[in-house]
């Protein structure tokens, strides 16, 4: 099951704001910059030479500039395919970047997907001691192990989490997460409520599917709605709540969902609210509308063959 790692994304470690420091080469940043859109347009191999001539204007000296750059580096070798070279990148950032937990994190991550467990876990292991109260970080190591197979070796994860001595509302929120997905209820319900009643929008959420799950849709979707309303929604939190509507029939509030996730200044799941407005319209018997967003979808996505295939069923509504 090899390219299944959900933790590596091209994302995950983010440009710093080096543009105008002197101490810094200008070419050197240029060379990044062209390299984050080589790999922004999935040229990963041009991305990974840019990123190399970018290094090697470097003065000799390892500054914030070259670790972000072999960042980005490594995320190119990976989606590359060159897995060897993407590891081999990472041991280098965790010599000269030993407390930050991403590096041992994304190497395991590639161990892991290379069937290398041992390794996996020595370096998950190191990225939790790092970072003990980094909750997501704990889940995030469960997803990737358990969409490999080491499903066992996940829930060690989960369960060490739980173990965290923390009374903070941010841990009541993530424990309730990690409750819920270990099917403990109880205690999902407990820590998800702690944490909304110490307004942390995002345990409505979890709290909504707990709801929901149990049949009591009237309190789901009341949370929800009040999740939807809050300073703290993102795009991918709106599309899970059109899934949700649209899974439960509403159809209208689901649409409602995935336009206000695209109405966002910040978008980063913007294939899944373009199909899920596609969905939304389909259902609404408003086929000229879908047609119209689907073709759009296919100019900036060309190579979902599922997505031409609906586009063809709607040109015959």
């Amino acid at each position: 099951m090899r390219n299944k790692v959900i933790g590596i994304v091209l994302s995950l470690y983010m440009a710093i704001s080096l543009v105008g420091c002197a101490k810094y080469d200008e070419e050197e940043i240029s060379l990044r910059d062209q390299g984050i859109s080589a790999m922004d347009s999935g040229d990963y191999e041009g991305a990974i030479d840019l990123f190399n001539q970018a290094l090697g204007k470097s003065i000799g000296k390892v500054t914030d500039l070259e670790i972000d750059i072999n960042y980005y580096k490594a995320a190119a070798q990976f989606s590359a395919g060159l897995f060897d070279d993407a590891a081999k990148t990472y041991t280098y950032l965790i010599k000269y970047d030993p407390d930050n937990y991403e590096a041992y994190f994304l190497r395991g991550s590639i161990y892991a997907n290379e069937g290398e467990i041992g390794e996996a876990i020595t370096d998950y292991d190191a990225a939790v001691a790092i970072d003990e109260k980094n909750y997501l970080l704990y889940i995030e190591i469960y997803d990737n192990l358990n969409a490999l197979g080491y499903t066992d070796q996940g829930l060690v994860y989960l369960n060490n989490a739980l173990n965290v001595s923390d009374k903070s509302a941010n841990a009541k929120y993530y424990k309730g997460r990690i409750y819920y997905m270990l099917g403990q209820t109880s205690e999902a319900r407990e820590n998800l409520q702690t944490a909304v009643d110490k307004d942390i929008s995002e345990a409505r959420l979890y709290l909504a599917k707990l709801y929901q799950d149990e049949g009591d849709f009237d309190t789901a979707l009341s949370l929800l709605e009040e999740y939807a309303a809050s300073d703290d929604v993102t795009s991918d939190a709106l599309a899970a709540l059109g899934d949700i509507e649209l899974t439960n029939g509403n159809y209208e509030s689901a649409l409602n969902y995935y336009q206000a996730g695209l109405s966002l200044d910040s978008i980063d799941n913007m294939p899944d609210l373009m199909k899920g407005q596609v969905a939304a319209l389909e259902k609404l018997e408003r086929y000229s509308e879908a047609r119209d967003i689907l073709t759009q979808y296919l100019e900036d996505y060309p190579n979902d063959e599922a997505a031409e295939k609906e586009l063809i069923f709607l040109e015959t509504r």
